[in-house]
């Protein structure tokens, strides 16, 4: 049975995700950019399915694909292909990925399950195995009218983030891909700097008094609102940065080439978003406030991926002991 599965992806972590999730059972190669793979894809004839990011170097994902069902071989045409990324990105290409020949979609953040159950899906019994139709992109929220609001979480929290919805502000996740935890995310960010020379940054953001938000409304809500602002500002990053867990009561994203002046007026964009959350629990308004702490190289030396990570962490508590709502990049 052919077992080995391509992922082509320029994220080292979305790659080790991935490659976790299907060890044990499956055989992954990886490769950074699509030429890479195509070549990978003709001489190696165990390959079952192909996993793709969008933004490849050389050879883009939807170019890879064109090429693949456009070979000669057969095998190539038949190769199941799914495409994975944030559920913006894929939104805004499923139409021609359908009609380049797709087989389908994940997004970033998905479940070792469910990948499992794809690959299920298509396991090869037969020499010329049939690809699935294309799984459809889930259906865009509607918009809600002015002065609505939105329900977060159970036991009455709300939100009101009609005013926060222009363009720039921040919007509404419906259905945002699964954060990493601490552990996996800590793991990307030695993965991200591990080459010397790159342009990598580190962004903590703590919710101010989380301590006694968990004391007052109890832990398993405290930390769904830092669930539900890490997706809101999930919605709003590139295809390629990541986001995850920190310490308790705090986020944080890892960002390929931006410099620290971009990720502080990020981050003020951010600020000012969610300061405009009116949240309540039980017709109770609950106060949020968030505090980022930045730390990015090669402006803060060529730091390897531990100490960037500890400098955005101490930076961020920083912020928080001065008062909170603050931005502190030095």
């Amino acid at each position: 049975m052919k077992n080995n599965v391509l992922l082509v992806h320029e994220s080292n972590v979305i790659r080790a995700v991935l490659a976790h999730h299907l060890a044990g059972q499956y055989k992954v190669v990886e490769a950074l950019e699509g030429e890479f793979a195509w070549h990978t894809a003709m001489l190696n004839h165990d390959i079952c399915m192909v996993i793709s990011g969008l933004d490849l170097y050389r050879l883009d994902g939807m170019s890879l694909l064109d090429r693949l069902r456009h070979s000669s071989l057969e095998r190539l045409k038949k190769l199941p292909f799914y495409f994975i990324g944030s559920e913006s990105r894929i939104e805004a290409i499923v139409d021609q990925a359908k009609k380049s020949g797709v087989t389908g979609f994940m997004f970033n953040g998905i479940s070792k399950d469910d990948v499992l159950a794809i690959m299920a899906r298509h396991t090869e019994d037969a020499a010329d195995p049939v690809i699935a139709p294309p799984r459809p992109a889930p259906a865009a929220a509607p918009k809600p009218a002015p002065a609505a609001v939105e329900s977060l979480l159970p036991g009455g929290l709300i939100a009101d983030r009609t005013a926060t919805r222009g363009k720039g502000k921040m919007g509404k996740t419906p259905h945002s891909a699964a954060l990493l935890s601490a552990t996996l995310f800590a793991d990307g960010v030695r993965r991200m700097c591990s080459h010397p020379g790159t342009r990598n940054a580190v962004l903590i953001f703590t919710l101010d008094g989380y301590t006694a938000i968990a004391a007052s409304l109890g832990a398993p809500i405290a930390g769904k609102i830092i669930e539900k602002l890490a997706h809101l500002v999930q919605e709003k990053i590139g295809v390629s940065d990541i986001v995850g867990y920190d310490h308790p009561g705090a986020f944080a994203i890892v960002a390929q080439n931006s410099s620290m002046e971009a990720c502080a007026a990020f981050a003020k964009r951010v600020v000012r978003g969610l300061s405009a959350a009116s949240i309540a629990y039980h017709g109770k308004p609950v106060v949020i406030s968030i505090s980022v702490g930045i730390a990015s190289r090669p402006e803060d030396g060529n730091l390897e991926g531990d100490a960037l990570l500890a400098l955005a962490r101490s930076r961020a508590i920083g912020a928080n002991k001065a008062g909170g709502g603050r931005i502190r990049a030095n």
